[in-house]
């Protein structure tokens, strides 16, 4: 159902990614459609194409999993390639390892990208969750923007559809991920030109999520 699914979306206004599964560390068997550390550029960029053949209306990619490959700038420049020919996307790493280049090899080469900040739902349990999204919020009113990912499972769509639509009056912002993206560059400007001596005012805005 994911033509089907990326369609319905598209029409209702979301913004649709290309969930990429990649090599992990400890060898997780893989979902079809995935790019290996044994790949060469011809196979990898060929797999990455279909895929996003596959996801109608795509306008960024993430990795699923991936705790090995997005260590290697080599294969992550080959993704920036692919994504740069079907420009404009941007890249969201799900940073499944600390070692990760994806990100820096992303802005390198004019690829839009950002990060993930929380894991929702790393374990199924109700209070987890909401602990976690506590701490997305914790995080937006810290840095001015944070990133979470869940999966739609009960428990997280649950939490969702009760916190969501109190945000605004807790002076967070929801947004899509190409406008946090926007934000964030912003905000990297704005931090810069503060230190610049011919900066002369700073402007505050709601955290955003």
């Amino acid at each position: 159902y994911t033509s089907l699914l990326a369609s319905v979306a598209h029409a209702s206004g979301k913004e649709v990614l290309l969930h990429l599964p990649m090599d992990s560390v400890d060898q997780r068997p893989l979902d079809a459609g995935a790019v290996t550390l044994d790949m060469n550029e011809q196979q990898f960029v060929s797999t990455v194409k279909a895929g996003l053949a596959a996801v109608p209306h795509a306008v960024g990619i993430n990795n699923h999993m991936g705790s090995l490959l997005t260590r290697h700038p080599g294969h992550m420049l080959w993704l920036m390639r692919v994504m740069q020919t079907h420009s404009p996307m941007f890249f969201v790493d799900s940073r499944t390892t600390v070692e990760t280049v994806a990100r820096w090899v992303a802005e390198e080469n004019g690829v839009p990208a950002s990060e993930r900040n929380v894991f929702l739902d790393n374990r199924l349990d109700a209070d987890d969750i909401r602990r976690q999204f506590e701490r997305l919020l914790a995080l937006a009113r810290k840095q001015g923007t944070a990133l979470a990912i869940g999966h739609p499972n009960a428990l997280t769509l649950e939490l969702l559809e009760r916190q969501l639509p109190r945000l605004k009056q807790q002076g967070i912002s929801l947004v899509s991920v190409a406008e946090l993206i926007e934000l964030q560059q912003q905000g990297e400007h704005t931090w810069q030109a503060s230190w610049s001596p011919s900066h002369r005012d700073a402007k505050s805005s709601k955290p955003s999520l």
